[in-house]
């Protein structure tokens, strides 16, 4: 199967192309679709978990547009874990202090030798608060796709937000009318 999409379909009778999107960029996989006026055709070539071990996949979905009873997008914002938020707090509080210490004096009375690295302690501090912050507060975004049609067929893919991506997701769903 090549990553062409146009040479692995054949049309039907009437059947014509309305859209072709190529190269989406998918979490751990290439992604790319086809529109066309009865079907809705989805190639994914990349990583899948499974039975526990990690296999490249190559798999060619075709959904009939009249069978698709839900769809679905939205940008989804999941959080970091509580364990990375806290060492991000933790250095956040730490270097702060170094910071404040090192500006008030406190940190020259008790190590001496940091009246000569003062400028240093303010650079090191200083980066290292920030990455504190940055694992603190950074939230990553996803686009995620949920198509489901006919009894049990499911089709869900992740997406980074990008504007082709959205684009190419809307324009998809407005030719699509769910009933």
């Amino acid at each position: 199967m090549k990553t062409n999409i146009q040479g692995n379909v054949i049309l039907q009778k009437n059947e014509s192309i309305q859209k072709n999107f190529k190269d989406m960029k998918a979490k751990g996989k290439i992604c790319s679709m086809m529109l066309t006026n009865k079907r809705l055709i989805i190639y994914t070539y990349g990583l899948e978990v499974e039975k526990g071990k990690k296999v490249k996949r190559r798999m060619m979905n075709e959904i009939d547009i009249r069978s698709i009873h839900r769809f679905e997008y939205y940008l989804e914002y999941p959080r970091g874990t509580g364990f990375k938020r806290f060492i991000g707090f933790l250095i956040v509080l730490i270097f702060g202090a170094l910071i404040y210490g090192n500006y008030c004096g406190l940190l020259v009375a008790y190590v001496p030798i940091a009246a000569f690295y003062t400028l240093y302690i303010y650079g090191a501090g200083a980066f290292f608060f920030l990455i504190g912050l940055f694992m603190l507060f950074k939230t990553r975004s996803l686009l995620t796709l949920k198509i489901k049609s006919g009894m049990e067929e499911k089709t869900t893919l992740l997406f980074f937000p990008t504007k082709r991506n959205e684009e190419a997701i809307k324009y998809i769903a407005g030719k699509i009318h769910v009933e």
